[in-house]
Protein backbone atom coordinates (compact mmCIF):
# COMPACT_ATOMS: atom_id res chain seq x y z
CA UNK A 1 0.00 0.00 0.00
CA UNK A 2 1.25 3.33 -1.01
CA UNK A 3 0.45 6.11 1.36
CA UNK A 4 1.15 9.68 -0.53
CA UNK A 5 2.93 12.29 0.90
CA UNK A 6 1.98 15.51 1.63
CA UNK A 7 3.14 18.05 -0.54
CA UNK A 8 5.22 20.76 0.83
CA UNK A 9 4.18 24.15 0.16
CA UNK A 10 7.39 26.31 -0.48
CA UNK A 11 6.57 30.71 -0.64
CA UNK A 12 5.82 33.10 1.91
CA UNK A 13 2.31 35.27 3.36
CA UNK A 14 2.54 38.61 4.52
CA UNK A 15 0.40 39.54 6.97
CA UNK A 16 -0.83 42.94 6.77
CA UNK A 17 -3.17 43.08 9.83
CA UNK A 18 -0.64 45.20 11.80
CA UNK A 19 0.31 47.34 8.97
CA UNK A 20 -3.19 48.34 8.70
CA UNK A 21 -3.31 48.82 12.64
CA UNK A 22 -0.20 51.20 12.48
CA UNK A 23 -1.71 53.28 9.69
CA UNK A 24 -4.75 53.47 11.80
CA UNK A 25 -2.79 54.99 15.12
CA UNK A 26 -0.89 57.24 12.83
CA UNK A 27 -3.94 58.42 11.14
CA UNK A 28 -5.80 59.34 14.72
CA UNK A 29 -2.49 60.55 15.85
CA UNK A 30 -2.77 63.04 13.33
CA UNK A 31 -6.18 63.99 13.66
CA UNK A 32 -5.36 64.74 17.41
CA UNK A 33 -2.56 66.79 16.82
CA UNK A 34 -4.74 69.32 14.22
CA UNK A 35 -7.08 69.65 16.72
CA UNK A 36 -4.30 70.83 19.44
CA UNK A 37 -2.99 73.18 17.04
CA UNK A 38 -6.57 74.50 15.87
CA UNK A 39 -7.07 75.33 19.90
CA UNK A 40 -4.23 77.43 20.32
CA UNK A 41 -4.30 79.60 17.17
CA UNK A 42 -7.10 81.90 16.98
CA UNK A 43 -7.61 83.60 13.64
CA UNK A 44 -6.06 87.13 14.31
CA UNK A 45 -4.15 89.20 12.19
CA UNK A 46 -0.66 89.45 13.83
CA UNK A 47 1.22 93.04 14.12
CA UNK A 48 4.77 93.51 11.61
CA UNK A 49 7.90 93.22 13.10
CA UNK A 50 11.26 94.35 10.97
CA UNK A 51 13.65 92.45 13.58
CA UNK A 52 13.29 89.40 15.94
CA UNK A 53 14.27 85.96 16.72
CA UNK A 54 12.85 82.34 16.27
CA UNK A 55 12.46 80.20 19.48
CA UNK A 56 15.43 77.87 19.78
CA UNK A 57 14.40 75.61 22.72
CA UNK A 58 11.10 74.32 23.37
CA UNK A 59 10.08 74.63 27.05
CA UNK A 60 8.09 71.97 29.19
CA UNK A 61 4.95 73.85 28.92
CA UNK A 62 3.60 76.25 26.59
CA UNK A 63 0.67 78.54 26.98
CA UNK A 64 -0.53 80.21 23.36
CA UNK A 65 -3.00 83.37 24.56
CA UNK A 66 -5.07 84.87 21.72
CA UNK A 67 -5.94 88.77 22.46
CA UNK A 68 -8.43 89.16 19.53
CA UNK A 69 -9.25 92.90 18.18
CA UNK A 70 -12.08 93.40 20.53
CA UNK A 71 -9.78 92.45 23.73
CA UNK A 72 -10.66 89.09 24.28
CA UNK A 73 -8.34 86.95 25.75
CA UNK A 74 -8.37 83.03 24.50
CA UNK A 75 -5.93 80.56 25.57
CA UNK A 76 -6.88 77.05 24.86
CA UNK A 77 -10.23 77.38 22.67
CA UNK A 78 -11.89 79.39 25.65
CA UNK A 79 -12.38 83.00 26.67
CA UNK A 80 -10.53 84.15 29.86
CA UNK A 81 -10.89 87.17 31.99
CA UNK A 82 -7.66 88.44 33.51
CA UNK A 83 -8.10 86.78 36.81
CA UNK A 84 -9.11 83.16 35.34
CA UNK A 85 -5.75 83.75 32.79
CA UNK A 86 -3.51 84.38 35.88
CA UNK A 87 -4.98 81.35 37.23
CA UNK A 88 -3.95 79.08 34.26
CA UNK A 89 -0.62 80.68 34.40
CA UNK A 90 0.11 79.73 37.84
CA UNK A 91 -1.49 75.91 37.33
CA UNK A 92 1.17 76.25 34.38
CA UNK A 93 4.32 77.34 36.59
CA UNK A 94 2.68 74.90 39.39
CA UNK A 95 3.23 71.90 37.70
CA UNK A 96 6.24 72.71 35.52
CA UNK A 97 8.17 75.49 37.43
CA UNK A 98 8.32 78.81 36.04
CA UNK A 99 11.36 78.02 34.40
CA UNK A 100 9.81 75.12 32.25
CA UNK A 101 7.28 77.53 31.56
CA UNK A 102 6.52 79.69 27.85
CA UNK A 103 4.30 82.07 27.34
CA UNK A 104 3.23 83.32 23.89
CA UNK A 105 0.82 86.37 23.03
CA UNK A 106 -0.76 86.47 20.14
CA UNK A 107 -1.96 89.90 20.14
CA UNK A 108 -4.25 91.10 17.20
CA UNK A 109 -2.70 93.95 15.64
CA UNK A 110 -6.17 96.06 16.50
CA UNK A 111 -5.79 94.96 19.91
CA UNK A 112 -5.21 97.16 22.79
CA UNK A 113 -2.14 97.02 24.66
CA UNK A 114 -3.82 97.37 27.82
CA UNK A 115 -4.89 93.23 27.11
CA UNK A 116 -0.95 92.29 26.05
CA UNK A 117 0.14 94.54 29.47
CA UNK A 118 -2.15 92.70 31.67
CA UNK A 119 -0.66 89.41 30.40
CA UNK A 120 2.99 90.34 30.68
CA UNK A 121 2.35 91.73 34.19
CA UNK A 122 0.43 88.46 35.24
CA UNK A 123 3.57 86.18 33.97
CA UNK A 124 5.89 88.66 35.93
CA UNK A 125 3.77 87.62 38.82
CA UNK A 126 4.21 84.11 38.36
CA UNK A 127 7.78 84.39 37.77
CA UNK A 128 7.19 83.02 33.82
CA UNK A 129 10.43 84.68 31.92
CA UNK A 130 10.25 83.23 28.78
CA UNK A 131 7.39 85.28 27.28
CA UNK A 132 7.42 85.45 23.26
CA UNK A 133 5.43 87.78 21.11
CA UNK A 134 4.47 86.42 17.81
CA UNK A 135 4.74 88.71 14.97
CA UNK A 136 4.89 88.24 10.76
CA UNK A 137 7.53 90.00 9.35
CA UNK A 138 6.79 93.18 7.36
CA UNK A 139 4.34 92.48 4.37
CA UNK A 140 3.46 88.77 5.22
CA UNK A 141 0.00 89.47 5.57
CA UNK A 142 -0.05 88.73 9.39
CA UNK A 143 -3.15 86.18 9.61
CA UNK A 144 -4.70 83.29 10.48
CA UNK A 145 -3.28 80.47 12.83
Amino acid sequence: MRLARPRRRYGCEINITPLIDIVFLLIIFAMVVSQFTRLQAENVSLPEARKGRAPTTAPAARVVVNVLDDGRMVAYGREHTAESLEALLADAAGRAGPAGVSVVIRGDRQAQWARVSAILRACAARGIEQVKVAVVAPGGGGGGP
